[in-house]
């Protein structure tokens, strides 16, 4: 996991050669001008998972890890918590799904730290539980790019 923001995202260009094209695509948004739905930056290889979503309550929220995409959450507008587990503290409870690419666990983790203009990579294996409100429930505006590791 990695959670940084989009100032220092350059730093992290080595570990794919696809991710500067994904920093580039997250710099370009608004939440005026928020696009809703899949983004194709690259195929099927690099995309955008734009949503428009109410947060939810941590036990209405699921825990999930992926195996052939690596996950870059950033939040345009809005405001949700973000948390992380460490497999040996997580129960598998749906295997996985290759057509999703999603398994799902029970378990507990801690919050993440996601700062103002940030975003956190998951990598695929890290279970990871988002769209989690605070006190209330409020709408976000968040991207979720999705980068194979093929």
């Amino acid at each position: 996991m990695i959670v940084d923001t989009l100032e220092n995202a350059s730093r992290y260009f080595m570990l794919h050669p696809s991710l500067e094209q994904a920093f580039d695509f997250l710099e370009t948004l608004t939440a005026e001008d928020f696009p809703e739905g899949k983004t194709e930056i690259i195929g099927d290889h690099l995309y955008g998972n734009g949503m428009v979503r109410d947060t939810k309550s941590y036990d209405e929220s699921i825990w999930e890890s992926h195996d052939k995409y690596l996950d870059i959450h950033f939040l345009v507008e809005g405001d949700e918590k973000i948390f992380y587990a460490d497999e040996a503290d997580m129960t598998e409870t749906q295997a996985y799904n290759a057509e999703k690419d999603i398994t799902v666990f029970d378990g507990d983790g801690g919050e993440v730290f996601f700062p103002i203009n940030g975003f956190v990579i998951f990598f695929p294996g890290e279970i990871h539980k988002a769209l989690v409100h605070g006190a209330r429930p409020n709408k976000v505006k968040k991207m979720v790019i999705k980068l194979s590791i093929d």
